[in-house]
């Protein structure tokens, strides 16, 4: 079976002085990745928490706005 995963060296990186500004801005969506008890013990604010495992169901209300940039993160391999 083929990974669907997206290699690392095509996603773009942002620095944090320019997500600091993005978020600041308005520009963007951080979107956490972690599970809940991860996101509940430490998070970065403003961060939308929406598990890796629940993006399928609950991304349409989450995140309606599909123009929207969005930057992801997460702690470790999910």
């Amino acid at each position: 079976m083929a990974s669907s995963a997206v290699p690392t060296s095509d996603v773009p990186t942002i620095s944090r002085a320019e997500l600091v500004q993005a978020l600041n801005s308005g520009r963007v969506i951080l979107l956490d990745v972690l599970s809940r008890e991860s996101f509940a013990a430490s998070h970065l604010p403003g961060a939308i928490n929406l598990p890796v495992a629940e993006i399928d169901r609950r991304a349409r209300d989450l995140l309606p706005d599909r123009d929207a940039a969005i930057v992801t993160y997460c702690g470790s391999p999910t």
